[in-house]
């Protein structure tokens, strides 16, 4: 949705032929930055015990550059998730199940995966934490990644009304995409008939062009 055209035909046919990454980026920091923050009273010592890991990954030259290079990366993660009290105090967090289902558009299966459960008095949603390297500061990338957050967020609470179970009512307002590098939080909008409409078109085109890419 935010990228062009050559672009999307990129990310089809690399989707359909993957390459599997050495390592998953900020993996080990994702269970302590979700522990911490479903934890009532947000007591640090997810965080500290896991800074103390990756200080002792990054000393460590036994390990592999990327690994040691991720581990120093993390740090930054937790340090930039505490610097976040603010925006995230108003939220109560929960843990999200283990098994969800795919979010499914138009046929296609889209990976969508909540790392934490969002509850209000009787309304629930979701949060997914978003972690990226991209630090560019021009207008046009700080717009395009809350425009990529806006649609992550609305990815969010279409996933909520499909593969969450529960009683409660889902609701925009508890569904985000946390952007942790950047220290923002997108909550999917009140009107969000046009980005649904264009997650579906995406969908389409990519069920369209699987069998070409």
């Amino acid at each position: 949705m935010v990228s062009s055209t050559t672009s999307q035909l990129g990310i089809v046919k690399r989707a359909k032929t993957p390459i599997i990454p050495p390592i998953i980026r900020y993996k080990d920091a994702r269970p302590a930055i979700t522990a911490y923050l479903t934890d009532p009273a947000k007591k640090l010592n997810p965080l500290v015990t896991a800074e103390q890991m990756f200080q002792q990954r990054v000393a460590d030259m036994s390990e592999s550059p990327l690994r040691r290079d991720d581990a120093a990366k993390s740090i930054e993660v937790l340090h930039a998730i505490q610097g976040m009290q603010n925006q995230l105090s108003p939220y109560t967090f929960g843990p999200a199940p283990s098994k969800q289902g795919k979010l499914v558009l138009a046929g296609v299966e889209v990976s969508v995966y909540a790392d934490m459960l969002v509850y209000g008095k009787d309304s629930i949603g979701a949060a997914l934490l978003r972690m990226t390297q991209d630090d560019a500061s021009t207008e046009a990338a700080i717009e395009k990644r809350k425009q990529m957050g806006l649609y992550v967020a609305t990815m969010v609470r279409l996933h909520v009304d499909q593969n969450i179970q529960t009683d409660l009512k889902p609701a925009n307002k508890l569904c985000m995409s946390i952007d942790v590098q950047h220290g923002e939080v997108f909550i999917a909008p009140n009107s969000n008939t046009r980005r649904v409409n264009d997650l579906t078109a995406a969908c389409q085109m990519i069920a369209a062009l699987w069998p070409m890419a």
